[in-house]
């Protein structure tokens, strides 16, 4: 696979306007134990598996990112490139999960297709789970479409042509702000000329992954493409409980993609797609035992004191032995689906004209033991999801090469959720909570189902225009104002079936009733709705410095959408939470040098977001609920690599150094040593989830072996340092730095139409976890692990 950019169309992100459904202050499936009372222009043709190396200076590659043609060199945005064969030379799964490795600044947390947070320069998403209540800072976009969960696009994607990361606030340009950043994936567009790819793996763990597309025209205007994807892999955690293998997974994707083209000032694109993932997948592992002592002297019943109360024997404490003794089901199934439908006319002298017209769906059917270990506390602790979207955006983009190019539109964005969020105990709840001599019958069989119901209803106004003061001087401003409607309706219902309080020993009957209902309250149900409008702006200067120099300075607002706390109501907490204000700088220069064989970019950003969106928790009713925890400070450089060594080596590199920090957070749930505390001021500690040091190479070499065959050799290798975990900074969820490193091998066809490669994951074999929670309740840690070393044979034909 040659790393060597090639001349490739990378497409804007065309939907910035949309917002996730909004939920329970619930972060996620279990993180936690209850406690009582509580676009544009047309990519390129998709290249050959592995294109041959050219001598000569490194080709520009050309983006859109302001709806227009423009290099990747002299566009004012900081953006990472990834291309179909940088993507295909990693190996493996395609998902944006590996791939993020090779973005600098882009750090994803989580351990399942719901519980995933994706942060960029620190900022996105407070990291340790999921919450339905809180959009995501970071927008995430296949084929111009937002999808409002992360879910859809951790699984592995089919017919990837482009993924291209922009950094900073994205939103004058598109229907909504993001304070972070964006993902942009492109698939491969429909060929009038007939194409036929295969692409199939085999490796360890029986990992078997067949994607295949077909292509060409109907007519001389009317092309079509369809393709598929089945992948699949056995766990690599063991259960001894159950004496099977987990963290397997199925992945099944289909798609159709329609192509009209009745002149060249009119093309219309119908894209229908399904997925599914399922598997016994999505779980934590015991981290470590935490202490008995916390920092005051106090004593804190441990996991050992609590086990010995139930009978329950636990296997060794080593997340590392990949075991789990869950004796609970982990069946997980995550399908989603949708319509797009994307115009692009030519009119009034060369304006384009763009609709883009979208409808999905997204489910998460979970079922998930609450404890996440062998004893029988918590049965199930879900939040069944059930959300549908609608999206429309129509654009006018004016054409390029005049004084004065613009962009404006117009977007709207629907969404609603029906979520069910189940807690239910086993026949261990009460003397794990209560004590050893507390009947069991106390809280066996209590089930509670919460019902939510959130909707967003959001429409923008937007427009971003470049006045060319003089050659290679121009300035850029922008503005937009979005108007948002969030809604939503809580309800709880037991529904489980306990035994009568009579039967109870009589030292517990008269305050039997009372402890039910603390660990699952009935009823409070509410329903609440406010709208709110806010306005964003860009400003920004660009200079060319002669022909293979551009340096650029720019200054953005974005906000965060509002937050909704669907949660059972309580005194001092607002069910809205107030958005985030992102107020960003940054400086960029970006150069080409040694006859434009190397691309050198580097950018200085400085970002302070006001009302940091974030968990808060209340000590008196013990409700964990979403508030603005104050200010926080992101600023850090950024620096990107492409070089053209000698015949047929290339290297790509990129890295970033970010300091980033809770400026004031006074009523931060305190870290679990200090946790006889009401609340911590955790002011001036290093924002979580956020490594100082991320850094990556890929490099690449190939030759000629004969007249028809290409040998080639590619490595990578990606640093991240350490990190918190959980949003407090507790020193139990530190996250240690951890090096990956990658390999390929492989002979294909010199005119690319077979490739066969050996493909290398973590061949190291590297012991790493990508997130920790601090479970007070349990008295342990429970965490996600990375992937140990995979490895496997790929094969490739284009026809």
């Amino acid at each position: 696979m040659h790393l060597r950019p090639s001349r490739t169309v990378v497409t804007p992100l065309a939907l910035l306007l949309a917002t996730t459904a909004l939920a329970p202050a619930y972060a996620g499936d279990a993180p936690a134990a209850p406690t009582p009372a509580a676009a544009a222009a047309a990519p390129a043709a998709e290249p050959p598996a592995a294109p041959a190396a050219a001598d000569g200076a490194s080709d520009d590659i050309v983006v859109t990112a302001r709806y227009k043609n423009e290099t990747l060199q002299s566009v004012p945005i900081a953006i990472t490139a990834l291309s179909a064969a940088q993507i295909g030379a990693i190996g493996g799964q395609t998902s944006i999960k590996n791939l993020a490795n090779f973005a600098p600044s882009v750090t994803i947390q989580g351990f399942s297709g719901r519980n995933q947070t994706i942060t960029i320069r620190g900022l996105g998403t407070n990291s340790g789970g999921t919450n339905d209540g809180l959009d995501q800072g970071v927008g995430l976009y296949i084929d111009g479409v937002y999808r409002p969960r992360t879910g859809t696009v951790i699984n592995d994607l089919l017919d990837v042509d482009s993924v291209q990361v922009l950094r900073g606030p994205q939103g004058t340009l598109f229907g909504k702000n993001t304070v972070a950043g964006a993902i942009d994936v492109r698939t491969k567009l429909p060929s009038f000329t007939p194409e036929v790819s295969t692409d199939l793996t085999y490796g360890n763990y029986n990992y078997m992954r067949a994607q295949a597309s077909i292509s060409g025209g109907l007519t001389d205007t009317l092309a079509l493409r369809v393709s598929g994807l089945v992948a699949s892999r056995d766990g690599t955690i063991y259960n001894t409980t159950q004496k099977q293998d987990w963290d397997d997974y199925t992945n099944v994707a289909a798609k159709a993609d329609l192509l009209w083209k009745p002149s060249d000032t009119l093309s219309f694109r119908l894209i229908a797609d399904y997925a599914r993932q399922s598997g016994n997948m999505g779980f934590y592992v015991s981290g470590q035992v935490l202490p008995t002592t916390l920092a005051n002297g106090a004593s804190a019943k441990g996991f050992y004191a609590h086990a010995a109360d139930v009978g329950y024997t636990p296997i060794a404490i080593n997340p590392y032995n990949r075991q789990t003794d869950i004796n609970g089901s982990q069946a997980i199934a995550m399908p989603s689906g949708g319509v797009t439908a994307r115009v692009d006319a030519t009119i009034l002298g060369g304006h384009t004209l763009t609709s883009i017209t979208a409808g999905r769906f997204w489910k998460w059917i979970p079922n998930w033991d609450g404890d996440q270990f062998g004893a029988d506390v918590l049965g199930q602790a879900t939040v069944a999801t059930d959300q549908k979207q609608f999206s429309q955006e129509l654009r006018l983009t004016s054409p390029s090469g005049h004084t004065l190019e613009y962009t404006a539109g117009l977007y709207y964005f629907y969404q609603k959720a029906d979520l069910k969020q189940e807690v239910s105990f086993g026949r261990d709840a009460a003397k794990w909570y209560l004590g050893a001599a507390a009947p069991s019958a106390l809280l066996n069989g209590l089930d509670t189902f919460s019902y939510l119901n959130p909707s967003t209803n959001s429409y923008a106004a937007y427009g971003q225009a470049t006045w060319h003061v003089a050659p290679g001087t121009s300035l850029t401003g922008g503005l937009r104002y979005t108007y948002e409607t969030k809604a939503g309706s809580y309800n709880a219902v037991n529904v489980g079936t306990v035994a009568p309080i009579s039967s109870l020993p009589l030292a517990y009957q008269a305050s039997a009733a009372a402890i039910r209902a603390s660990f699952a309250p009935d009823g409070g149900a509410y329903s609440a709705s406010r709208s709110k409008g806010t306005v964003s702006w860009l400003l920004s200067a660009n200079q060319d410095i002669g022909d293979d120099v551009h340096a650029y300075a720019s200054y953005s607002r974005g906000y965060k959408s509002a937050g909704i706390n669907l949660v059972r109501k309580s005194a001092g907490i607002n069910i809205f939470v107030e958005p985030e204000k992102v107020d960003s700088y940054e400086i960029g220069v970006k150069t080409q040098l040694f006859d434009r064989h190397v691309q050198f970019n580097t950018a200085l950003f400085w970002a302070i977001d006001q009302n940091y969106q974030a968990n808060l928790y209340d000590v008196s009713n013990r409700i964990s609920y979403l508030g603005n925890a104050g200010k926080v400070q992101s600023r850090g450089v950024e620096v990107d690599l492409r070089a053209t060594l000698a015949k047929g080596l290339s290297l790509s590199g990129s890295g970033s150094f970010t300091d980033a920090k809770y400026i004031r957070y006074t009523n931060a749930i305190c870290p679990f040593l200090q946790s006889y505390k009401t609340s911590c001021d955790i002011s001036g500690q290093r924002l979580s989830g956020t490594s100082k040091w991320v850094g990556a190479v890929q490099a690449h070499y190939e030759a000629p072996l004969s007249e028809t065959l290409v040998g080639y050799v590619a490595g990578d290798a990606s640093y991240r340092s350490k990190f918190y975990s959980a949003v407090n900074d507790d020193p139990f969820s530190e996250i240690k730095g951890y090096a990956l490193v990658g390999a390929q091998l492989g002979v294909r066809a010199a005119r690319g139409t077979w490739d066969v490669s050996l493909w290398g994951r973590n061949l190291l074999n590297k012991n790493y976890l990508v997130t920790s929670t601090v479970n007070a309740t349990w008295g342990i840690t429970q965490v996600g692990l990375g992937d140990p070393r995979t490895y496997g044979i790929t094969l490739r034909n284009r026809f």
